[in-house]
């Protein structure tokens, strides 16, 4: 009887074995039979697009500018319409367009240094809108006491897109700032890159 038996169970454990072997397996035997997929945080994002620009003031800011007795100068929540014209070297032109500029700081004639910061608005005219903020700290340059010295400010810029193309984007710049003397005028010459993700 326990012949019997074991014969019956061997039996058994053979059919089992036969019923996994089927030809139609969903195993794959190869990899090119399921190929991988890289997980959506893995995947490589385009490289950053660099590109230079220009931002011009559209105005002067002298009456807005208030003077300190100590030797200082100070502005504060001055907002200023700005041109903007980039250059992305054969890339599509996110950048170029019209602006709002919002100045805050503070600049001591007597020690040569400010300190400034605010935000910036960018319209391309490729559509969407930028939103910036930037600090910086300013370095007076006399060449003369006051027709040729002037100030420079190197800002740092960060931005991020809304809208159209630009949803999700952000934008990284270095905005170096020339202003006159009496700083109600100023010039910038930017180098960055816009990051899409």
């Amino acid at each position: 009887m326990k012949t019997l038996s074991l014969a019956l169970l061997l039996m058994a454990c053979m059919a089992f074995v036969m019923l996994g072997c089927s030809d139609n397996s969903a195993v794959p035997v190869s990899p090119s039979d399921n190929p991988a997929q890289v997980p959506a945080s893995l995947q490589k994002s385009p490289p950053p697009t660099a590109f230079s620009a220009e931002i011009f003031p559209t105005g002067l800011i002298g009456e807005y500018v208030t003077k300190l007795p100590d030797g200082k100068v100070m502005v504060r929540g001055i907002r200023q319409p700005v041109v903007v014209t980039a250059h992305f070297g054969g890339s599509p032109d996110l950048l170029t367009g019209v602006g709002e500029v919002e100045i805050n700081g503070i600049s001591d004639y007597t020690t040569g240094v400010g300190q400034w910061y605010g935000k910036l608005k960018i319209t391309p005219d490729a559509g969407g809108v930028w939103e910036f903020t930037w600090h910086g700290t300013a370095a007076l340059n006399v060449v003369d006491p006051i027709t040729n010295s002037t100030w420079t400010i190197p800002l740092k810029e960060e931005g991020h897109g809304k809208g159209g193309a630009l949803t999700g984007m952000q934008c990284r710049m270095e905005n170096v700032i020339t202003a006159n003397f009496m700083l109600d005028y100023w010039t910038g010459a930017a180098q960055g890159v816009v990051i899409s993700h």
